[in-house]
């Protein structure tokens, strides 16, 4: 007779359909959970493997205690089976343990780091620290039911934001309410400046179960991590923006840009490409479509360049990043005049105990491109760390520092953004009281000779901005700003300098009131002025000279 089929009760079928149904409509809750099974095979296959091959083993020997008699009589399971699921558990550890440098090593191999010759020049930087833009920001924010979240920096035509949400606050109105906007603090202005742009969001962050940001998001795509969204203001009324990261390899997974999310005010979603992103000019410009933590990513993964051997062991040409607060490198800076648009920065330290700054990574916040300039060996430059302590360092009058413990003083410095100008690399660092309410003065650390060059008191003259924005583009220095025994920008005294109130001067410059004039160098100006500027171009070349040796020497 021919075996029958057993048959299939349609009861437990309905309910295991049922179920997956539920769980597919429901699938962001498991988001976190499908996405380390996705992003790291490496970590779970291998202990998942000797479980399975223990599982057979003990299954075929079972044929000698297939009954709890035969346990009775002393007969027991190999005692090598036992050592499987010990196996699994390091297996976990040891994979997890070198899945980060394994992918840091797989972004690097597959990163083009272009070498570049110099830095540069200028380039907008925002003059108000993240803490002070959310502390302003929430102060002039007049609503009793909704706070502001998701600050970001953005760039406009009218220069660097910081924009924020507008979310809906309370246990009940994040569930029946919807966001009213976003909001813009301008960024190169430390005086308050808060705009409101009325839009009612029907998704968006904060906003609970079906109408939260993510969740819609994650529907749309679920193999992908989102980047924190971005509000931002278009021609067509106020837009969020959230880039995504898709993965790529097999058992080592990197992330890469995958696309961008552009939501509409009434829920609409488009998925757009990178490339597509990029040729629109609205989104674009933000210099938001590149996120600054997939730009972080790719700027530490630099360390492992020379091998993972040389990163644990050898530390040779190894560079780190390192952070002086929680708003953390890179920090978004506009070369739109030099023809870069916005750029994600970040200064590298070299490995070790070392505070000098070893490389400075230019990452475009558009397409992701990154750029490299490794600091000559010849010539010492500051880190960022070290910037910091050159300000607290210095005695500046109506600035007590401290570290917010009681009886210590009542400012700090935050932020040392590195700043090109004319070609050299400075630090713009920001005095903020322990409140965080204010940008008390704006603080220009040079990286050659870590001196003060510059003091901008932003709390006494009312055009203080200006005059920081002005001496980024031009290097020059107003006489009211000079700090004590500061050096220029380009590291030379300027002590020796005689101007007028208002008069701004570099090293090796005449002026007239807020003017700056390079000086001819056949016979004008006065004899010490002509002899500073001869010395200050040969110091250049041979700073150039030696760059050019060390390139030489790199490439050979």
């Amino acid at each position: 007779m021919p075996r029958r089929l057993p048959k299939i009760k349609p009861v437990p079928v309905v309910l295991a359909i049922v179920a997956l149904v539920v769980l597919w409509l429901v699938r962001p809750i498991w988001h976190g959970l499908a996405m380390f099974a996705w992003t790291r095979p490496l970590v779970w296959l291998a202990p998942l493997l000797l479980l399975a091959a223990g599982g057979v083993l003990l299954r075929r020997s079972q044929r000698s205690w297939t009954t709890l008699e035969d346990l009775r009589t002393g007969v027991r399971p190999p005692t090598y089976l036992f050592a499987f699921p010990a196996l699994a558990f390091f297996a976990f550890v040891f994979a997890a343990a070198f899945n980060a440098p394994l992918v840091g090593k797989a972004i690097v191999d597959n990163t083009t780091y272009e070498a570049i010759p110099g830095l540069p020049a200028a380039g907008e930087v925002r003059l108000v620290p993240r803490e002070v833009a959310e502390v302003n920001a929430s102060s002039a924010f007049n609503s009793p039911t909704e706070t502001l979240t998701n600050f970001r920096i953005v760039n406009t035509d009218e220069g660097l934001v910081w924009t924020a949400l507008r979310t809906p606050q309370g246990a009940f109105r994040i569930f029946s309410k919807k966001s009213q906007g976003i909001v813009e603090l301008d960024a190169e202005q430390t005086a308050r400046s808060l705009r409101n742009i009325d839009a009612e969001l029907d998704v968006a962050p904060g906003l609970q179960i079906t109408d939260n940001l993510r969740w819609r998001l994650l529907k749309e795509r679920f193999l992908i991590t989102l980047e924190e969204p971005v509000g931002i203001e278009t021609p067509r009324g106020p837009r969020l923006m959230v880039p995504y990261l898709e993965y790529k390899g097999i058992l080592i997974r990197r992330p890469v840009l995958g696309g961008v999310f552009v939501v509409a005010p009434d829920g609409a979603i488009e998925d757009l490409e990178p490339e597509e992103a990029a040729r629109r000019p609205g989104l674009a410009q933000t210099g938001r479509v590149f996120s600054d933590t997939q730009a972080r990513r790719i700027q530490e993964a630099y360390q492992y360049k020379r091998g993972l051997w040389n990163a644990w062991f050898v530390h040779e040409d190894q560079t780190r990043i390192t952070d002086t607060e929680t708003n953390r490198q890179p920090y978004l800076v506009d070369f739109g005049a030099a023809g870069l648009g916005a750029q994600w920065v970040s200064v590298a330290e070299p490995y070790g105990r070392a505070f000098a700054a070893s490389a400075i990574f230019l990452t475009d916040a558009t397409t992701g491109r990154t750029r490299i300039w490794r600091v000559p060996r010849r010539t010492s430059l500051s880190g960022n760390r070290r910037a910091l302590q050159a300000v607290r360092a210095v005695s500046i009058p109506g600035v007590d520092f401290g570290d917010g413990a009681p009886g210590s003083g009542n400012f700090r410095v935050v932020e040392p953004r590195p700043v090109f100008v004319r070609g050299h690399l400075v630090y713009l660092t920001s005095i903020i009281p322990n409140t965080a309410n204010a940008v008390s003065k704006t603080v220009v650390v040079d990286a050659e000779t870590n001196k003060l060059v510059a003091i901008f008191d932003n709390d006494r003259d009312p055009r203080a901005e200006a005059k920081t924005l002005a001496y980024i583009r031009t290097g020059a220095i107003p006489d009211d700003a000079a700090a004590p025994g500061a050096s220029g920008a380009d590291g030379e005294e300027d002590a020796e300098s005689t101007t007028t109130p208002e008069t701004t001067t570099t090293p090796g410059t005449t002026t007239t009131p807020e003017t700056t004039t390079t000086p001819s160098t056949d016979g004008g100006g006065s004899v010490e002025d002509r002899l500073d500027d001869v010395i200050r171009r040969q110091r250049e070349l041979l700073r150039e000279i030696e760059r050019l040796r060390d390139e030489v020497r790199e490439g050979g």
